[in-house]
């Protein structure tokens, strides 16, 4: 049997449970008025998903994936005009298109591993007079973790390669200004930290759940404000993150990261810690 051979999936596994496993936070798809979250249909038919500066994942067709001597490649044809689909609620799948576009790019440019969740079913086929929506009949997470290594930001066309590693990008993200003062070496040690520091805010998130009885309370001093207590289940497992000590401060060699770097915040608190670029500490930030 060939690589491609053991990749396609035999069984129908739920995509909650898939991205679960390969470390993708999926708490917020509780926020569901139906019986089961896995079916939230906010979520469970996107293409993309995103677990913010850690990794990207994708469903993938199996028969969209090629072999180039011994090596899976996905490679995404570039955008054109005709791609975008016109006729009745092909909106939603322009929106998934562009957004896993979006996470491919995002990997690219951070560096992030792309987790693959692959795909068998009844394709949608656009050529047809009434093309009918695709059907998965069955799907798998892919053990092993991938890479875009090449991407054209004008048209979008990348590749995705099993079993790499993430590849510092050809040009510069200066859409993160943190990120574009690193280069080379110290530019992966950069991208290494953060990813470290997005685990860690996760990890803060569950310290303060479990001090606080499952609720995550401001922690500036008068504040107090609790998010179950506003917004019932809605706020249940959110809240905003502050770093203490500034990134621009850190050393461009990174250090370690702990929890007591974090400061569980609400967005009110959050901009005024920082309006005007400053970084104020939590204690005196309300004065009345």
């Amino acid at each position: 049997m060939s690589v491609l051979d053991d990749l396609r999936p035999t069984k129908k596994h739920l995509v909650m449970d898939l991205l679960a496993s390969a470390a993708v936070d999926v708490s917020h798809w509780k926020n569901y008025k139906g019986k089961s979250p896995a079916a939230n249909p906010k979520y469970c038919y996107n293409w993309s998903f995103e677990q913010a500066g850690e990794r990207v994942a994708v469903c993938l067709w199996h028969r969209e994936l090629e072999l180039h001597k011994g090596t899976t490649i996905f490679r995404r044809k570039p955008r054109h005009r005709s791609s975008i689909r016109k006729e009745p609620g092909a909106s939603v799948w322009n929106k998934r298109s562009e957004e896993f576009g979006r996470n491919l790019e995002l990997a690219y440019r951070q560096a992030l591993p792309v987790r693959v969740i692959i795909i068998e079913g009844k394709q949608r086929n656009p050529a047809e007079a009434n093309p009918k929506a695709s059907s998965v009949e069955v799907r798998m997470l892919d053990p092993i973790s991938w890479a875009v290594t090449e991407y054209d930001y004008a048209t979008g066309a990348c590749a995705l390669v099993r079993g790499k590693d993430p590849v510092a990008p050809a040009t510069p993200d200066t859409s993160d200004l943190e990120l574009s003062w690193f280069e080379g070496m110290l530019r992966r040690r950069f991208i290494a930290h953060r990813r470290r520091e997005a685990a860690a805010r996760r990890a803060k998130i569950a310290q303060a759940l479990k001090s606080n009885g499952g609720r995550l309370i401001c922690e500036v001093p008068k504040c107090g404000f609790d998010f179950v207590e506003r917004y019932g289940k809605l706020g249940e497992g959110y809240a905003q993150v502050h770093h203490l000590v500034p990134l621009g401060k850190m050393s461009r060699n990174g250090r370690e990261i702990k929890l007591e770097d974090f400061a569980i915040v609400c967005p009110n608190c959050h901009a005024m810690v920082h309006v005007g670029g400053e970084c104020r500490p939590l204690a005196g930030l309300i004065s009345v």
